[in-house]
């Protein structure tokens, strides 16, 4: 098997939280970056019919299986070392595709980062000029305040969200390494899917995370992939694969829908689509997206607000909306499965709406028959 570098060259569109077990962030950690790619690729994958339910450790949160280390390394050895071989010999064994691709117990990763280097006009700090914290009125999600008029904590009147600082704003490169074989059938889609829909590091709850792929290899967009290819990880009488986005109305094997109605959002639980919703929504249900990003994230996350409070069955609002610890009998995947969605297109302006992975749920649901 053989390894190639890509550089790619990223900018933020909103700040970038990569924040360590002290909640310091002074540095872009390599750890952060992989685990978002490999959560996306798996709801890719898990979305698409590439992973089953079956596949999926709730303890965990990741598809995996638990080998022995020997096992692996007696099964490896005896496939040969080129790609295809080894592949087909974790694939008997039961591995997961996403296992494949990103590691397991006796198996190294086919993506690694091996270097990341903060480029040009940067900072770690408030790049955006973001406040510290603003807050939403739990009876009227219209009402919107910010810095000392919000408590310092949600109450029975507010909820109060933190911007959470210091992030870091500007642009970035990070070398890649990739295996050749899934080079332009899986690590190039990827790509361009992060830079579409994708979010990276942490905070997404609050819209952070979005990143823009500016060059690959100093190439503009020859990288961009339209399409993933799972050819090499099934035999010849299976192959899947995987478009990322789909125009004039066919849907066929896409991962994203575009939708232009919130309610929309927890319509593919069980069809299992990401949806993107566009557009906030004024008071003279206008979409409107401004310059200003600080403005936008606010007002995406008083849309989402609105939608919580729209769900009046306890579990079924932490479960889509995300809670803080369990719920009690209950393995809870943690974290907001609606997230503010903020893009920056070619002309400067900004693309807002809502983006969903509520079909991660089915994950969860017991009793469901396994696919």
């Amino acid at each position: 098997m053989s390894k190639v570098n890509l550089t790619v060259t990223f900018e933020t569109i909103t700040p970038l939280w990569t924040g360590d077990a002290w909640m310091e962030n002074s540095v872009i950690r390599p750890s952060s970056l992989m685990g978002s790619l490999r959560f996306w690729f798996e709801v890719i994958c898990y979305f698409g019919g590439v992973c089953k339910k079956e596949e999926f450790d709730k303890d965990k949160g990741r598809f995996e299986k638990d080998i022995k280390n020997d096992e692996i390394k007696k099964k490896l050895l005896g496939s040969g070392t080129n790609f295809n071989g080894q592949v087909q010999a974790l694939r008997e064994l039961g591995v997961s595709v996403p296992a494949i691709v990103f590691g397991t117990t006796g198996w190294r990763s086919l993506i690694e980062i091996k270097s990341i280097k903060p480029i040009e006009d940067y900072c770690f700090g408030n790049k955006f000029n973001l406040t510290d914290r603003f807050c939403i009125n739990k009876k009227n999600q219209d009402h919107i305040e910010e810095g000392n008029n919000c408590p310092q904590r949600s109450n029975n009147e507010y909820s109060v969200f933190y911007f959470k600082t210091p992030y870091f704003g500007g642009k970035l490169e990070v070398v890649f390494e990739v295996e050749e074989n899934i080079k332009d059938s899986i690590f190039l889609p990827l790509l361009t899917f992060m830079d579409r829909y994708g979010y990276w590091g942490g905070g997404w709850n609050i819209g952070y995370g979005r990143l823009r792929v500016l060059s690959v290899n100093e190439q503009d967009n020859e990288w961009k992939r339209e399409e993933f290819d799972f050819g090499k990880f099934f035999n010849e009488n299976r192959n899947i694969k995987i478009k990322i986005g789909c125009s004039n109305g066919n849907q066929e094997n896409c991962i994203v829908r575009i939708s232009s109605n919130y309610n929309d959002l927890f319509a593919d639980i069980v069809s299992k689509n990401i949806v993107l919703a566009n557009g906030i929504i004024d008071d003279d249900n206008q979409i409107i997206c401004n310059q200003k990003l600080e403005e936008n994230i606010k007002k995406l996350i008083r849309e989402k607000a609105k939608l919580r409070v729209s769900e009046t069955n306890q579990k079924d609002r932490h479960y889509k909306f995300g809670k803080t610890g369990n719920i009690k009998g209950e393995v809870l995947p943690q974290g907001s499965k609606i997230l503010p969605y903020v893009n920056k297109l070619d002309n400067g302006s900004y693309q807002c709406g809502l983006l969903s992975i509520a079909g991660i749920l089915s994950l969860y649901e017991q009793g469901e028959k396994n696919e």
